[in-house]
C-alpha cells in the first residue's frame, strides 16, 4: 500500500501545475448524479477512481502502447518526400482484431464532456473506401484529481452518434458537451476501422489517451480542439525515464498508469499476470513444471529431471494456460547429470563436479550450494575420485546462485530473481512480488558485500507492472502493420492544419513538411537517423529512440543465451540487434558466444582470474566472513564504495596492478557498479585482486561522462575529486592516495593503493 501511495503522489506531482480556470461550459448534473463530487470552484467532477474504458478489458488487452513508434505515421519529410521522423503514440490502443465493432465505451472516471461527436477529426475515422478523407469522432472528458490538478481523457475511434438522443440506460447516442458523466457510464460505441489494401481487415480499436492540464479551447473548431485529440508526436517531444526506461511526455501520460493507481477493484477487472521474469519456475494447471529460460521462452521440467537435479518445487508459481501461451515452448529441460561434491584437498572450498560433462565448479558461498539443492552432508571423501576430478575435469570457475533463486541483501529490502544468464533482476514492489505468486519464505538473504558476487550484477531493468501484465509473445496483428492504426501517412493531420482548408501541402519544390507545417528551403535540414547532427543544433539523432550505431542499449539475451547489449539499428534508430558482450573471465558464462567459457577462452589467457592459484583456507563450507570481503585461493576480494553527485546509470571501474608474480595486469575495465538505490549517489562494488599485489591503480568513469579523479574546473571537481572513494580489503580499510595519471596529467589523478594484503 505504501508503494501505491508513493507512486500516486509521484503521478500527481507529475501532473501538477495545471490551471484551475473553469471551462467554457457549466456542468449540468441531474438528480441521478448526486453521488458525483464536483469541485465547488470549477464545477468539474473529481476523479477519485479511474478504470478501463471498455468493460471486461484489462492491461493485457491494450496492445499498441504509449510512446510506441508507428512507421505508418510520418511527422516530417525531406525535400524528396522521404519520411525522416515517424510518429510516436500519445495513447494506448486496445488490441485490434479483439475489440468488436459496436463495443460499448465507458467513462473511465467521473467527468464532464468537453468534446463530443458533433465534430469529426482527420485520423480518427474508418479507412475504408467510403471514408477516403479518414474523418472520425472522439469523446473527450475533463476531470480533476483530489489535489485540484485537472486532466482530460481522450476516447478516439468512436461512432458518431450525436444526431441520436443520448440515453445512457438504453446505451444509445453520445452525451452532449457539458454533460456530467459518472465513472463506468456509457458514452459511445467502438467505430468501424478497416485496414489493409482491400480495406477489409478488422482493425477496430479504442484510442485511449490522458492529457495533463485544463481544457480551455479558443474555439470549438477542429483546429481549436486539436491539442486535446492529438494521436502522435515526434520523438523529440519524448524523453526516457532514467529509472524505468519508459517513454515520457510533457503533456501526455500513459492512462494505464493512472488505472494502476486509482483503479477500483470492484469495477476494474483483475489484471492477470502474463509474464514471469527469466529464471522463474512455473506450475501449470495440470501440475507440470516449467522454467522460464528467456524473455519469451519457457521449457518443461520433466519429473525425472526435477528429482535428479534437486529442483525445489516450492519456488514454483501457479500459472494459467493463458500465461503459458505467452511463451514460445522450447524442448524439455535435460538433466545436468550426476554431481560429485567434495572439498578440495587442503582447503575448505567445496567443489561441484559434473561427472557426465567432466566439468567442475568452485562453490562461491554456502548459499549457492543450498540453492542447487545440496548440502554438506553429501561431500565425498573418496581420495581417488577427488584426485580424478581435480586433474581431469575442466574447471569452469565459480558456481553462483541457481537461476530462479529469490535473493536479497541482509541490509536491504529489495528482492531480486537470479536470471539464467547469471544476473539478478530486481522486483519493483512487494505487491508485484505477491502478484507473481512468489513465496516470501523462499527468499534467500546474503551479506550486502557479496550479493553481486553470489547472485550476479544487478540489471538496470526491473520487474514492474508493465512487464508482468504484458505477454512476452503479444497477439499478432490481423495483417501487416504495427497494430497502431493509421495507414495513410500522406494525409495524416498532426493537429496544426484544419482539414477543411484542403489537402495537406505536398512535400516537394525544395520544401520540408514537418509537424509545424511547410518550411522554406532555407530552414535547417531535418534530423535523420545517420549518426550525424543534420539540423545543426548540437545534438545527434535526437528525435530518434537512440543514436545510430550506439551499443549502450538495455540488456538483452544474445544468440547463445548470455547477457548482451542492444544495438541501435537503421533506418528507424531504434534498439534492435542484440550484440554479445566481451568475455567475463570469472562468471561461468560464454559471454561472447564463441563456444568457450571463462579461462577456456583465449581472450582470458594471462588475466588474473586465470592464473594458477595456490589453495588457501576459507571459513567452513567455502563461506567468507560476512563482515569483510572474501579472501581465499590467493585472491583478495576488495569492496569499493563511491559517494558523489547523483546520476542515473552505472560507474565503471578501470584499473591496472602488479601481482606478486607474473606480468602486470594491463589497464582495462574491472567491473561495473549499478546504483541499487536510484538517486542516492552511492555505488558499491566488489572485485578480486591477487593477494600481495603492489601497486594497484584505478579510476572511476561516472555515468555522466566525468571521471572521479578529474580535478579540473571544466569537467571535474574543480580542485577536488568528483565525490569520494573508500576501498576495503580483507582486514579493513586500505589507504588510497592520489597519483598523477601521467607526468603532465595534473590535475587528473588515479587512485593508488601501495599494497593489497
Amino acid at each position: 500500500m505504501l508503494n501505491r501511495i508513493i507512486l500516486l503522489l509521484a503521478i500527481l506531482a507529475m501532473i501538477s501545475g495545471c490551471s484551475s480556470d473553469p471551462g467554457p461550459e457549466d456542468p449540468k448534473a441531474d438528480e441521478t448524479q448526486e453521488a458525483i463530487q464536483l469541485d465547488p470552484q470549477t464545477g468539474i467532477p473529481y476523479a477519485t477512481t479511474y478504470q478501463f474504458p471498455i468493460q471486461g478489458f484489462n492491461a493485457s488487452d491494450f496492445g499498441f502502447g504509449f510512446g510506441s513508434m508507428n512507421n505508418l505515421i510520418c511527422m516530417a519529410r525531406d525535400s524528396n518526400g522521404t519520411c525522416v521522423a515517424y510518429g510516436y503514440h500519445l495513447a494506448h490502443d486496445s488490441q485490434v482484431g479483439r475489440t468488436p465493432y459496436g463495443k460499448e465505451v465507458l467513462a473511465p472516471a467521473d467527468g464532464i464532456v468537453r468534446i463530443t461527436t458533433d465534430i469529426t477529426f482527420q485520423g480518427y475515422g474508418s479507412t475504408n473506401r467510403l471514408n477516403s478523407s479518414y474523418y472520425g469522432c472522439a469523446v473527450v472528458l475533463e476531470h480533476e484529481f483530489a489535489n485540484g490538478d485537472r486532466f482530460t481523457s481522450l476516447l478516439g475511434h468512436v461512432q458518431c452518434e450525436s444526431v441520436t438522443g443520448y440515453d445512457p440506460a438504453a446505451r444509445i447516442g453520445n452525451p452532449a458537451r457539458g454533460t456530467v458523466v459518472r465513472r463506468g457510464q456509457y458514452v459511445g460505441h467502438i467505430g468501424h476501422y478497416w485496414y489493409g489494401s482491400a480495406k477489409t481487415v478488422d482493425w477496430h480499436h479504442i484510442h485511449w489517451g490522458l492529457k495533463k492540464g485544463a481544457f480551455s479551447p479558443a474555439a470549438y473548431t477542429r483546429t481549436g480542439l486539436r491539442p486535446w485529440v492529438r494521436g502522435y508526436a515526434a520523438r523529440s517531444e519524448f524523453s526516457k525515464d532514467p529509472q524505468t526506461g519508459k517513454m515520457t511526455h510533457a503533456e501526455w501520460v500513459d492512462p494505464i498508469d493512472i488505472v494502476k493507481m486509482l483503479g477500483d477493484p470492484a469495477l476494474t477487472p483483475d489484471v492477470g499476470v502474463r509474464h514471469h521474469p527469466p529464471g522463474s519456475m512455473l506450475e501449470d494447471e495440470q501440475g507440470a513444471f516449467w522454467l522460464v529460460t528467456g524473455e519469451a521462452v519457457a521449457a518443461r521440467l520433466p519429473t525425472d529431471v526435477l528429482t535428479a537435479d534437486h529442483y525445489d518445487t516450492s519456488l514454483a508459481a501457479r500459472v494459467s494456460q493463458d500465461e503459458l501461451d505467452c511463451y514460445a515452448h522450447a524442448s524439455d529441460i535435460a538433466t545436468l547429470g550426476k554431481v560429485t561434491l567434495y572439498k578440495r584437498p587442503g582447503s575448505n572450498t567445496v567443489v561441484m563436479a559434473y561427472d557426465d560433462r567432466k566439468e567442475r565448479y568452485d562453490v562461491i558461498r554456502q548459499e549457492a550450494l543450498y540453492s542447487w539443492g545440496y548440502n554438506f552432508q553429501g561431500l565425498t571423501t573418496d581420495a581417488a575420485k577427488i584426485q580424478k576430478c581435480e586433474t581431469t575435469y575442466t574447471p569452469r570457475g565459480y558456481r553462483l546462485l541457481r537461476p530462479g533463486t529469490l535473493v536479497k541483501a541482509d541490509e536491504e529490502s529489495e528482492v531480486s530473481i537470479v536470471t539464467p544468464w547469471q544476473t539478478r533482476r530486481a522486483i519493483g514492489t512487494g505487491e508485484i512480488f505477491e502478484k507473481l505468486g512468489y513465496n516470501w519464505d523462499r527468499v534467500m538473504s546474503v551479506p550486502y558485500d557479496v550479493i553481486s558476487s553470489v547472485a550476479g550484477v544487478r540489471e538496470a531493468v526491473i520487474v514492474d507492472y508493465d512487464s508482468i501484465f504484458a505477454c512476452a509473445l503479444p497477439a499478432p496483428c490481423p495483417s501487416e502493420g504495427t497494430c497502431g492504426g493509421g495507414d495513410d501517412p500522406e494525409d495524416y493531420d498532426d493537429g496544426t492544419d484544419d482539414p477543411e482548408a484542403g489537402s495537406e501541402p505536398e512535400a516537394n519544390n525544395g520544401q520540408v513538411q514537418t509537424d509545424a507545417g511547410v518550411q522554406p528551403e532555407t530552414a535547417p535540414a531535418a534530423e535523420t537517423c545517420n549518426g550525424l547532427d543534420d539540423d545543426g543544433n548540437g545534438l545527434i539523432d535526437e528525435i530518434f529512440l537512440c543514436r545510430l550505431g550506439a551499443t549502450d542499449g538495455p540488456p538483452c539475451v544474445s544468440s547463445c543465451g548470455s547477457v548482451g547489449q542492444q544495438v541501435c539499428d537503421a533506418p528507424t534508430c531504434s534498439w534492435g540487434t542484440c550484440r554479445p558482450k566481451a568475455e567475463n573471465c570469472a562468471n561461468t558464462i560464454d559471454d561472447d558466444c564463441n563456444g568457450l567459457v571463462d579461462c577456456a577462452d583465449p581472450v582470458c589467457q594471462g588475466t588474473v582470474e586465470c592464473q594458477p592459484e595456490p589453495d588457501a583456507g576459507q571459513s567452513d563450507g567455502g563461506t567468507p566472513e560476512a563482515s569483510t570481503p572474501e579472501a581465499g585461493n590467493g585472491m583478495s576480494l576488495l569492496r569499493l564504495i563511491y559517494n558523489g553527485p547523483a546520476a542515473p546509470g552505472a560507474i565503471k571501474l578501470f584499473a591496472w596492478w602488479q601481482p606478486p608474480s607474473g606480468p602486470a595486469r594491463s589497464w582495462a575495465q574491472v567491473t561495473e557498479c549499478v546504483d541499487t538505490l536510484l538517486g542516492d549517489g552511492k555505488l558499491d562494488c566488489v572485485f578480486s585482486v591477487q593477494s600481495g599485489t603492489s601497486p594497484l591503480e584505478f579510476q572511476i568513469n561516472l555515468p555522466d561522462g566525468r571521471f572521479w579523479g578529474d580535478q579540473n574546473c571544466s569537467s571535474g571537481g574543480c580542485g577536488s575529486t568528483v565525490g569520494t572513494v573508500s576501498l576495503d580489503g580483507p582486514n579493513g580499510p586500505l589507504t588510497v592516495t592520489l597519483v598523477p595519471n601521467n607526468p603532465n596529467g595534473q590535475p587528473y589523478f588515479n587512485g593508488h593503493v601501495q599494497n593489497v594484503p
